[in-house]
């Protein structure tokens, strides 16, 4: 028993040692963080994400825009059922797509903190955008 007594101490001592390490790596982890998130990568990462979001917003309000008339401009009833139809998914992915944007904005390790200058806090509504991109055009009901 006692031949076992050195390699038991050295599996101690390497146990103890790799989980000193963890510890210090989880700490070191946590102590560079905002360093990483104020590198240039992470900024400019971010800045992409927000404005891609928020175009993806103006296009899908142009889409709305766009489908709304083309609605309004319908006498088929049955073309005018299809026209609304696409009418409610454009606004449909206008409501998801605002998600995104908020749920963005609102994480502090993204667009919270580093979020550029000309990107509101939250995503306009449906109606603002469109009163943006076509001021004659209101969503449907």
């Amino acid at each position: 028993m006692s031949d076992w007594k050195p390699f038991v101490r050295f599996l101690g001592g390497l146990l103890l040692i790799i989980v000193i390490l963890s510890l210090f790596g989880l700490l070191l982890g946590w102590i560079t963080l905002p360093g990483q998130k104020a590198s240039v990568q992470n900024v400019e990462e971010q800045f992409r994400v927000g404005y891609e979001l928020h175009n993806s917003l103006t296009a899908t309000a142009n889409s709305v825009c766009t489908a709304q008339k083309a609605y309004d401009a319908e006498t088929d009833p049955t073309f005018k059922s299809q026209r609304q139809t696409q009418l409610l998914a454009y606004e449909t992915n206008y409501a998801r797509l605002a998600a995104s944007y908020d749920a963005w904005a609102s994480n502090i390790f993204q667009g919270k903190v580093i979020r550029p200058a000309d990107l509101p806090n939250r995503a306009p509504s449906l109606s603002t955008k469109l009163f943006e991109v076509c001021p004659q055009i209101t969503p449907s009901p």
